[in-house]
């Protein structure tokens, strides 16, 4: 990765140091923003969405369609899928110290090469994941918020519906979870995510939601590779 484009996603600029921003406002956009007015979510509409490489500007456009006058935020689990495809701001996930998340498929191999497995998600990856989905919890208390979350991925299955899970547990730690309509929750397309999830209902805090992964990382992936 080239310098000066990695550099770009290096910027702790949110609460917990761990969110890269960038402002993008869509052209002709409807956001609460835009129009200067309320616009709290119709009763029933859900504000937060998943979504993969080839479906986000789709999951955008319904975000619009449902929540007239929303403010849309696209959560990007990976630095390469960083264009705004119609929401009013794009948020990069980045890990504590600094390097932007980047949760995409493996390369596709060459001719007569074997297909490279998908790599290890490493504990900071993990905190990372829990901080973006806190955030994402922060975002959702302004009630004109519609939060759609991608990662590398085609359709969002493994890593955006994960982050999307741990979001709506901690709306459910804080209380909230009748103010702030979420969608029916699909488990993960991954192994290791459904483990964490089952342990993460367990936890009465997003403390505990570290100290949970954390000690799975240690015991079941620490010594995986890749």
């Amino acid at each position: 990765m080239p310098q000066s484009t990695l550099d770009a996603f290096i910027a702790p600029t949110a609460s917990r140091g761990i969110v890269a921003e960038q402002h993008a406002m869509a052209p002709g956009c409807q956001s609460a923003a835009c129009v200067g007015k309320e616009a709290p979510a119709p009763k029933g509409v859900p504000r937060v969405r998943v979504a993969g490489t080839s479906t986000v500007a789709s999951v955008i456009e319904a975000a619009r369609e449902q929540h007239p006058g929303a403010r849309v935020f696209l959560v990007t689990l990976s630095w390469r899928h960083n264009h705004s495809c119609g929401a009013d701001q794009v948020i990069v996930g980045c890990e504590a110290r600094g390097a932007a998340l980047d949760l995409r498929p493996p390369p596709r191999p060459k001719k007569g090469e074997p297909k490279e497995p998908p790599p290890t998600l490493g504990l900071e990856e993990l905190c990372a994941l829990i901080n973006v989905s806190e955030e994402i919890a922060d975002l959702l208390q302004d009630e004109r918020a519609q939060v759609v979350v991608i990662d590398g991925y085609p359709q969002g299955r493994i890593y955006a519906r994960f982050v999307a899970c741990i979001a709506a547990r901690c709306i459910k730690l804080r209380g909230e979870s009748k103010r702030v309509t979420l969608p029916r929750a699909t488990a993960p397309a991954d192994a290791t995510c459904k483990a964490l999830l089952a342990r993460f209902k367990k936890c009465r805090s997003v403390e505990r939601l570290r100290a949970a992964a954390s000690a799975y990382h240690e015991e079941e992936l620490a010594d995986r590779f890749p």
